[in-house]
Formats: C-alpha cells, structure tokens, sequence
C-alpha cells in the first residue's frame, strides 16, 4: 500500500489537494486526508506538487523502426528506464517500414517484456503494407487470439506505403471490427498518415460509404493535415498528433474545440527520415524520442491552455480511444498509475500501484550494465 499526502490531484480534472490511497494494483480511496494510523505503509508527501495519471503513449517503435536508409538506419529497440523516466506508464507498440526486417511476433515478445517489467503495453498487427504481416496468418485472429495485440497498423497517403484502395481498407476495417467484437477489445485500424495531400480522403469515403463505426479509424501525423483534422474530429472521430515541431499548437488548437478527441503520441525510436524534393534520396535522418510526451505536455500545460485539456491528449483520451478502460484517469477502481512531480521534473512513477521512479531513480532493466 501507498498514501500520497497533500497532492494537487488532476485527475486529470483540477481536484485541488488530495491524499490518495493505493492498494495492490488499483486506487482506493481519494479524500482531502486519510488516516491509516499505524500501518506499515509507504507514505509520500507530494508537497502540494501536481499529481496526474501516468502518460500513455498510443505510438512506438517498441522494437525500432527505421531502415530506410539501409540496414544501418534501422532505430535501436526502446528502453524500459526512457519510458519510466518519461513519466509513461502505458504504451502501444507497433511497426512501420520496418515490416520486411522486424515481425509482429519480435514485437509481442518486447511488449511481453515491457509487462514483466511493470509497464502496461498492447500491440498492433500489420506495418506499412497491405496484405499486413501477422503472427497467426489473419489479422482477426492476431487480435482474438492474442491478449496484447488491439488491432492493426497500415500506411496510408505516403510514398513508402503499398497504396492500398479503399475497398481494401474497407475489408481489413471489417476484419478488424468483428475480431474486436469477438474479443472484446477496441478495435484499432491505425493509419500512418503521409505527407500527400490524400491525406485521409480514404478514410471519409469509408465512413461515407459504409456503417463502419469512425471509432475503428485512428489517424496519426496529422498535424499536416489541419483542415482534414478538423473535418474528422466533425464527424465523431480521434485525431493523432505526433510530438515533433509545432505540435504543441496544433493540438491546443483542435483541443480547445474538441476536447475528448484529441491525442499525442511520439512515434518514439521510429525513424524521422528527411528527403529531398523528389523523394528520390534521404538527405537527413533523426529519430522519435519517448521523451517528447512528457516535453509537449508540459508545452501544453505552460501555453495557457487549460492544464485538464492539455493532461487529457496524454491520459484519458488515449485510453478511450484505445479501449483502456481501467487506464488515464485517477479515481477509485482504477488502475494505479500516478506520476508525482517536482515543478517540471518527475519525482515518482506508480505503474499499476508499482514504483517505475522512485524520487528521481528509475527502476533498473535487466541489462543496464551491459548495453
């Protein structure tokens, strides 16, 4: 058990000062004090430093992404400390152009590992291209049949993807939404937007022409399409902003409009290959950082916007669009995952009710002292 003293909770709602109670996995009690006399029990004081839900993260190369500028430009694998240390608590891992060198059953493997470890982490089937790669040969059965993996990812509007008609991304859509039903999970059909001015037209023409649910329909780097961002988040659906450049202000933006839609993700330990004009050749390589999600939200939180706005892109949005049920909030019956601060700085991480940090100190990996 864990009692967090005189923390200025958001929950990410302004809650004012609370003490908080964790017991085994899951919240307990929140009250203004609680007494738990002369049990042997940790006790924190927050100082009247903010408190919020651990960060979740709906976009990571968990095992690298990357190789587009051949096998030497393929991104190292994520660490389980960076995450920690990034304030993140929970994470969805995925692949990209990676699909050729890097499978689906290396990524579960990661994402099984992260668990152990004491994060909370689910998959996505599937990279770029279409036919997507699977573990089981069929999407549908990767998510019925395997607990970490809650739907799909493909490449849409880029010169890299397999350019996929919409009618094959109307099949996999469906595929994805009765796997989803089937197993009781959200459901994800996560699309890579590209830098084309397609963008997410596809994506309109499903929901125009079909009665596919626009809760399936994830689209991410949409930070290049603004106005295309703004006409989905219309229509009912979640819009997906990458922690790179401006992001800050582009979803400030389309929070302050829809504020239950909007989320950040970091596309962490992928590749940020720039190219030239033509495409032809990259000139320049960089890479996701996991770090980003903390570093945007506190963007976020010292702009002016509202500090439940900017906490809800890293907490309870993902997890309702991710179908996280027990994640993104602080409330009694939730899972346990709590970030304590010191100003700007993370003091402590609490991950289903388990010290990640613990003042400044990250738990270790297995191999911190080899590699």
């Amino acid at each position: 058990m864990i009692l967090i003293k005189n923390a200025r909770l958001y929950s990410p709602y302004e809650m004012g000062i609370k003490d908080i109670l964790v017991a085994g996995t899951k919240i307990e009690a929140i009250k203004d004090k609680i007494d738990v006399g002369a049990l042997d029990i940790d006790i924190i004081d927050a100082q009247g430093e903010m408190v919020h839900p651990g960060l979740i993260d709906p976009h990571v190369h968990a095992i690298g992404g990357g190789g587009e500028a051949g096998m030497l430009s393929r991104v190292p694998p994520l660490q389980e400390r960076k995450i920690a240390e990034s304030g993140v608590t929970s994470l969805v891992g995925l692949l990209g152009t990676d699909g050729y060198t890097r499978g689906v059953k290396e990524l579960v493997a990661k994402i099984k590992g992260f668990k152990e470890w004491g994060l909370s982490a689910w998959a996505l089937t599937g990279s770029y291209q279409v036919p997507s790669i699977t573990i089981t040969g069929s999407v549908g059965d990767d998510i019925t049949f395997i607990d970490e993996i809650i739907g799909v990812k493909v490449a849409v509007a880029d010169h890299r993807c397999s350019f996929p008609t919409t009618e094959e991304l109307i099949r996999l859509a469906s595929e994805v939404r009765i796997a989803s039903l089937v197993a009781n999970k959200a459901g994800v059909v996560h699309f890579h937007v590209g830098a084309s001015d397609l963008g997410i037209s596809q994506l309109f023409e499903i929901v125009d022409r079909t009665h596919m649910p626009i809760r399936h329909l994830f689209p991410t780097h949409m930070g290049g399409h603004m106005d295309m961002a703004k006409r989905w988040l219309e229509k009912g659906g979640n819009v997906d902003i990458t922690c790179h450049s401006d992001a800050d202000e582009k979803a400030a933006s389309l929070l302050e409009l829809y504020p239950d839609r909007v989320t950040l993700s970091t596309d962490s330990n992928g590749s940020f290959p720039k190219w030239n004009d033509d495409k032809s050749a990259i000139i320049g390589m960089g890479a996701g950082s996991i770090a980003e999600l903390k570093n945007y939200l506190d963007k976020l939180l010292a702009s002016g916007l509202d500090k439940t706005l900017a906490l809800k892109a890293v907490t309870e949005n993902s997890a309702k669009a991710m179908g996280f049920k027990s994640k993104g909030k602080i409330e009694v019956g939730m899972d346990a995952d709590i970030v304590i601060r010191d100003g700007s700085d993370i003091r402590y991480v609490i991950a289903n009710g388990s010290y990640l940090v613990k003042e400044r100190v990250a738990k270790r990996s297995m191999y911190d002292d080899i590699c």
